[in-house]
Parts: C-alpha cells; structure tokens; sequence
C-alpha cells in the first residue's frame, strides 16, 4: 500500500475538524462535571493536531530539494 503524501488534503482537514470537536465536548464534558472524559477528550484533540502538523511537516519537507552543504572557504 503506497502512503501518497498528495493525496491527504481532506484527511487533514477532517483532523482540524476532529480537534476542534474535541476542544468543546472536554470544554462541556467538564463543565457538566466529568473531568475524567474532558481530559480524555483533551488528549484525543491534542493527538488529532500532532498528527496534522507531522502529516504537514512531512509533506513540506517531501517537496523541498535537499539543500547542499555551503561550499567551503578556499584559501
């Protein structure tokens, strides 16, 4: 199975959706006295923005040529 870092812009919006879902259910769970599930929720958002950055970070890094080396100073 090929992991094509092109194709995976509706996934990362999806997870930017998935985050911010996550922030106001921790936000009410906590609210509504269960700070236990608002915690949980907390990392399940926390987890889904981690994933998004390095998806991005990676595919960033993936179109960038490699930089060479700066040439050395001659004497």
């Amino acid at each position: 199975m090929n992991f094509d870092l092109k194709s995976l812009k509706e996934p990362l919006e999806a997870l930017i959706v998935l985050f911010y879902v996550a922030m106001a259910l921790a936000l009410l769970t906590a609210l509504a006295g269960s700070p236990g599930w608002g915690f949980l929720f907390l990392l399940f958002g926390s987890g889904a923005l981690i994933v998004r950055t390095t998806i991005e970070t990676m595919r960033r890094q993936h179109g960038r040529p490699a930089q060479s080396p700066p040439p050395r100073p001659t004497r």
